[in-house]
């Protein structure tokens, strides 16, 4: 087994790194690891500090304790101001652009970074699989964007341009997941494997890369980048986030509310099936 050479303890968020691979560990299980202000800060600063680790050569995105995360804390959403408040519209926008500059962060590392996907991906943590360069799913993953439910919209909408525009649509416009098979077909994982081989593909994919030269590394990343900057993914996702905000004052708060009681009540998984059978 790889020797860990670092670890580091965020309050949200566990950072190691194994060979030449960083690995960032969503770290609030008991909370299927949702995504809070704090956990953004974490994950951002993570990629920040294996980004400037000159023995860190890739970086593994994952979760702790068989999940990837449930998507935003809706516990810390309900406590912002609704449209019956003050300056509630700049509120959201710090909360949207948060999630915006994590996904972001992934797009320009200058190393590449892989998902490492196991149990639920939602939301805003489905957006951050979508923007990191490859994705390994167990065959237990399962992956999607429930926000239009309530009346919302992804932070980042980068499925698109990961899986395009006809089955974004349909998945998009009925808030579905997908499991570990169908997302590997649609083109979201680049391979599914069994749940505990996840991390040992995803680190061994990592060093896989470590052997490259790391200029080739990265000078690889950014052209591709490149191209998809050239048909104007950034912009598109700076627009995606003013419709965003938007969404949410042209709908009722209440829904984010029933959704969150139901998930409370029920569990995310009946939730889960209960809306993918006819929501």
């Amino acid at each position: 087994m790889t020797e860990v050479k670092v670890k580091k303890t965020y309050e949200t968020v566990l950072c190691e790194v194994k060979g030449n691979v960083g690995i960032i560990s969503l770290n609030r299980p008991k909370q299927i690891n949702a995504i809070t202000e704090q956990l953004t800060k974490d994950v951002w600063n993570a990629l920040d500090e294996l980004e400037n680790n000159k023995e860190v050569k890739a970086v593994v995105l994952t979760g702790a304790n068989g999940n990837f995360s449930s998507g935003v804390d809706l516990k810390e959403v309900y406590s912002m101001p609704n449209p019956i408040g003050e300056e509630p519209a700049e509120v959201w926008r710090e909360h949207l652009e948060t999630l915006l500059k994590v996904s972001l962060k992934i797009w320009d590392l200058k190393k590449p970074v892989i998902a490492a996907v196991d149990g639920y991906a939602l939301g805003g943590a489905a957006d951050w699989v979508f923007a990191c360069d490859v994705a390994v799913a167990a065959d237990t993953a399962i992956i999607g964007e429930p926000e239009i439910r309530f009346g919302a919209a992804p932070p980042t909408l980068m499925m698109p341009w990961i899986v395009g525009m006809r089955k974004a649509k349909e998945l998009l416009f009925t808030g579905d997941s997908v499991d570990a098979q169908e997302g590997h077909r649609i083109g979201i994982f680049n391979r599914v494997v069994p749940q505990e081989r996840l991390m040992d593909e995803a680190v061994n994919l990592g060093e896989r890369m470590a052997k490259i030269p790391p200029s080739a590394l990265k000078i690889t990343k950014v052209t591709i980048n490149k191209i998809y900057e050239m048909m104007n993914i950034k912009e598109s996702l700076d627009y995606n986030l003013e419709a965003a905000i938007a969404m949410f004052f042209l709908n009722k708060p209440e829904g984010v509310a029933e959704v969150g009681e139901s998930i409370r009540r029920d569990g995310l998984k009946k939730f889960l099936e209960k809306a993918n059978g006819g929501f």
